[in-house]
This record gives C-alpha cells, structure tokens and sequence, in this order.
C-alpha cells in the first residue's frame, strides 16, 4: 500500500511545524493555543497577510537564491529537497517515500516515450497524482480534506461510469463520470459551502453541484496548477535529486 496504515488515523498537523507550511490549507491550525504552536501561528498568519499570496507561483520555475554564497551547501540543498518531497507527498496525504520516488521514474519514463516534446515534466508528473479518484474529489470540493475524500471511497459512497469503486488510487481517463452516493448530500453541502467561497475548481473538471456529478476531462496540462498550491512546489528541484536520497 502506498500510504502508512499506522498513521492511518493519526493527526498529521505535527509536521506542519517542521516543514513551517500549512501544506493541506487546514483552517484548524489556526485554532490551536499550545505553546509550541506560536512560532508557527505567527510565521502563517504573517504569511497570510503579505500581498503576494495573490500572486500565482510558477511551480515549474527553477528559483536561484540572489545571494551566490548562501544555500549551496550540500546539507543545505539536500534539507530543501527533503522539504520540497514531504510537503508534496502531504499534499496528496501523506505518500510513502517509496511509493513517490516509483512515480518520479514513471514520469521520466513517460516523458522519454512521448512523441511530443512539447509536453513538460513537471505538468506529466503532476498528472499523475491529479488523474487519482480521492485528489479529483478533493479538487471538486466534495471533500474538506484527502482523508475525508478516501472515507468516501472506501465506504462505497463514489461511482465512477455507474460502477462502484473502492480504490483509493484509481486513475481515472478523460471521460470518466462521476458521481457520488445521495446518502450523504448533507456532508457534500456543507463541504461545498464552505470551500466554494474561496476556491474554484480547476479547468479539467466539469462539475454539476445539484446532481452530484463530475466529468473528467483529462487536459491537466492546460490547467494551471499554481492556484491549487500556497506554496512553491520546487518541482524542477523533486525531479532531479529526490530519487537519489
């Protein structure tokens, strides 16, 4: 399996201090009053209020640091890059390390193959991870949480093309419908009104919010992703020296 099955239902915000990211946008953290929770607080909420959270990221950009002698170390490049892994892997909810370093060298594998070179790594490794049926939930707003979206699977409530599915890691293809179960429509109405007020869903789904149903469209490549993410995914940094720790 790829994901801890100890951790199953173990609270993840711990490594939200470590990693000082809010990586899963969990408004929860900021209801927190324990002292080792303060330095944290105080780095978000003074992040929330600066002026360029509006501005989106470029996730394929190679960032270089203005200054020349700071951030080349060796510990200090390796630190950033085992960082930039963890915050993506708890992005799509908490990924094996194992698990993720296999869909690196799928990505490559599947970008070498490809006949059309116009199509960049990154946007190829991350639609590996957006084609999933738990992230499509999430993204379709059915879903608070990655967690929450895998209980639904699990317990039957998601048809995909009229058929029940139970597998958290099922790859949808472009025309796939879905569509959920109506025995928990009071769940999927506050989930939606509490997520549609601040974030749309992305270009390559096509959502119905009164019957419940999606259609995926498949074209990941020509949605831009920077929206999703509050932070800067440093994929170019992930794709080449991740696999070698």
């Amino acid at each position: 399996m790829p994901f801890r099955r100890k951790n199953k239902f173990r609270p993840i915000f711990k490594q939200f201090i470590r990693l000082r990211e809010n990586i899963q946008n969990r408004q929860k953290v900021l209801k927190f009053k324990k002292q080792k929770w303060k330095l944290f607080l105080k780095f978000y909420i003074n992040k929330l209020r600066n002026v360029k959270k509006f501005k989106s990221l470029d996730h394929s950009r190679y960032f270089v640091t203005k200054h020349g002698t700071r951030g080349v170390s060796y510990g200090k490049r390796f630190r950033d890059t085992l960082h930039a892994g963890k915050k993506l892997r708890g992005v799509y909810g908490n990924l094996l390390k194992k698990h993720f370093k296999r869909k690196i060298k799928v990505a490559l594998s599947t970008n070498r193959s490809s006949l059309k070179n116009s199509i960049r790594l990154d946007s190829t490794f991350l639609k590996i991870f957006e084609k999933r049926l738990d992230t499509v939930l999430y993204r379709a707003k059915f879903a608070p949480t990655m967690r929450s979206a895998r209980q639904l699977i699990l317990h039957g409530k998601v048809y995909v093309n009229q058929v029940q599915v139970k597998t958290k890691a099922y790859e949808l293809k472009c025309g796939d419908n879905i569509n959920l179960n109506l025995n928990c429509l009071e769940l999927y109405e506050n989930c939606i009104l509490h997520s549609i007020k601040w974030a749309i869903p992305p270009k390559h789904l096509v959502i119905n919010y009164k019957t419940l149903h999606i259609l995926f469209l498949g074209n990941i490549e020509s949605t831009n992703m920077a929206n999703e993410f509050s932070f800067n995914l440093r994929l170019p940094k992930i794709l080449v020296s991740y696999p070698r720790q």
